[in-house]
């Protein structure tokens, strides 16, 4: 609930004039998205005991929002759908626990299909943006120890075909 309460407010409060969730946020976040301090630490108190279902929760966000939309669902699902990729990176760069309970088992779901889909997803975005996605990324990669071997392995089989 912690999250689906934190992406309400991250959809409510964390688009540009033009609806698109630029990352990463400024350092008044905070301030445009009132709740999203909050979820971070809600999340980081849980993590100690829930450690496991907090990570299953995030991966099942990030797969599920790439998804295709379903017929006739709301415009609001299709926003939540748009903004949880940005939404959990704007996680993870607040809490370095959230980024370390994510990575490696995020780097094990990106098989084929999966990257094939985050391609389709942010396809339509502007350059710009992309570029700014990209990189949130990189420096998150950077952040990462937790499973850095294998993200840097994920990296190198990835580019060499």
């Amino acid at each position: 609930r912690v999250l689906s309460c934190g992406l309400k407010d991250f959809c409510a409060h964390g688009a540009n004039p033009g609806g698109d969730f630029l990352l990463p946020f400024p350092p008044s976040a905070d301030k445009r998205v009132p709740k999203l301090a909050s979820v971070v630490g809600i999340l980081g108190h849980l993590a100690g005991q829930h450690s496991a279902s907090i990570q299953q929760e995030l991966l099942r966000m990030f797969h599920r929002s790439l998804a295709a939309p379903p017929a006739g669902g709301s415009r609001e699902l299709q926003q939540q759908q748009r903004a949880t990729v940005p939404f959990l990176l704007q996680l993870a760069l607040m809490s370095p626990a959230l980024l370390g309970t994510l990575s490696c088992q995020l780097v094990d779901s990106l098989q084929p299909p999966v990257l094939n889909q985050l391609q389709l997803h942010f396809s339509c975005q502007p350059r710009e943006e992309l570029e700014q996605l990209v990189g949130t990324v990189v420096h998150l990669i950077c952040q990462t120890s937790a499973g850095a071997f294998r993200l840097l392995r994920f990296l190198l089989g990835t580019a060499v075909p």
